[in-house]
């Protein structure tokens, strides 16, 4: 189902530029299980970096002319380092310009390593870039693509740093150059993850943990991935909406984050805050708690024991926190109409992908009736999988 995108990338350098690139970077996609959002108020999140790939075939030039090439678009995009600003308007090309911009700066203002020493500076690339993760997808095509970026960038800039501090990176691209409100999350996640793993973040501390994932085929479960067809884009201003109303209950219960609190402290505090600013952060609190709660079961009882916490969190992101869809929706209640034990949404909403927990046995009828609702709603863009963990980002070659 997926390319070998180190490959694409390779071959399209060469067929771009006439030349070998220095190097083939890669970075995976997510799959959100719990926890989405919640980073932005020092929450923690649930997930694993999933087989689909982005990719960078990367050489340094001797000037500070910056050119990229894609597979994903005709456009080319001709530009310089001094050039380099946050944009107006938004398109593909900010997240590979925002990387070099983002690390172009950190590495103008760092001092040099020893006293006297020549300071480090940035230098000119040639670039071609593609991506196997579903573009709007709710799989973190961005935080993919970034990752891979920075891993290069961190090598061939030899900036010796660690992968936090490119998440980082990432992070501040979406939030600064591109100007959405967006966590470290997928960011943490596509650089930390591996195969055979989930990862654990706690955004208050930074701390990443990786988990080992249960033999789900061994307890009769199918971890699927339902791609809806149904994109959105991370400059959309309503997912900033959201995360304001957070910010302001936080301010007005004197908080520095909605993570202080707990679900019995918000309902008392319920008369003191706007009701739709209240519903945005009863999502956050209660959707922290799920985590902890998925966490726990999952690795003291199984998969069986999750599926409930998998509904009442699309429940609440629907809800609570109103950012599925009626795709999204559909696709969930005809995931447990099916058999599934619990489905989700996963990603920041507005359209994206659900994952469903299935029992073996109801993975075919579960395709049946999904192809069934498409076809009947006159949807497109159904894609449907089992989704396994795989490496974070790499070099590949």
């Amino acid at each position: 189902m997926h390319r070998n995108t180190s490959a694409v990338v390779r071959a399209g350098f060469v067929a771009e530029f006439g030349q070998e690139p220095a190097g083939i970077w890669s970075a995976p996609g997510r799959v959100s299980l719990m926890g989405d959002h919640t980073d932005i108020e020092d929450g923690i999140t649930y997930g694993f970096t999933y087989e689909a790939r982005s990719a960078v075939a990367v050489r340094l030039r001797d000037d500070d002319q910056i050119s990229i090439r894609t597979d994903l678009t005709d456009e080319q995009v001709e530009t310089t380092l001094a050039e380099l600003t946050p944009p107006t308007e938004h398109s593909w090309k900010d997240y590979p310009l925002g990387v070099i911009w983002a690390m172009r700066n950190w590495l103008a203002d760092r001092p040099a390593d020893d006293e006297g020493a020549t300071p480090r500076t940035a230098t000119g690339l040639d670039l071609f870039i593609t991506t196997d993760v579903p573009i709007g997808g709710g799989l973190a095509s961005s935080a993919s693509l970034c990752a891979a970026l920075t891993v290069a960038l961190n090598e061939l800039w030899d900036l010796d740093v660690d992968r936090y501090r490119l998440a980082r990176f990432g992070h501040e691209v979406e939030n600064v150059y591109i100007g959405a409100s967006a966590g470290m999350s997928d960011h943490v996640t596509v650089l930390s993850g591996d195969e055979d793993h989930d990862v654990f973040f706690d955004a208050r501390g930074g701390d990443v943990s990786l988990i080992d994932v249960p033999a789900l085929a061994a307890e009769g479960f199918a971890p699927i991935l339902i791609e809806s067809g149904e994109t959105h884009r991370n400059w959309a201003g309503t997912v900033n909406d959201r995360h304001e109303a957070c910010q302001r209950v936080s301010r007005t219960l004197g908080l520095q984050a909605l993570r202080e609190m707990d679900a019995d402290d918000l309902q008392a505090a319920a008369e003191r805050v706007d009701p739709v600013d209240f519903q945005r952060a009863r999502y956050i609190v209660t959707e922290i708690q799920r985590v902890l709660d998925f966490t726990r079961l999952l690795r003291t009882e199984g998969a069986s024991a999750v599926g409930r916490l998998f509904t009442e969190s699309q429940q609440s992101l629907r809800d609570d926190f109103e950012v599925s869809t009626k795709r999204v929706d559909t696709i969930c209640e005809i995931a447990l109409a099916a058999g599934a034990t619990g489905a989700r949404m996963t990603g920041s909403g507005f359209g994206g992908s659900v994952f469903a927990l299935v029992p073996l046995e109801h993975v075919d009828q579960l395709r049946s009736m999904l192809a069934e609702a498409y076809a009947e709603y006159g949807w497109e863009g159904l894609e449907i999988y089992e989704a396994h963990s795989s490496p974070g980002a790499r070099r590949d070659a």
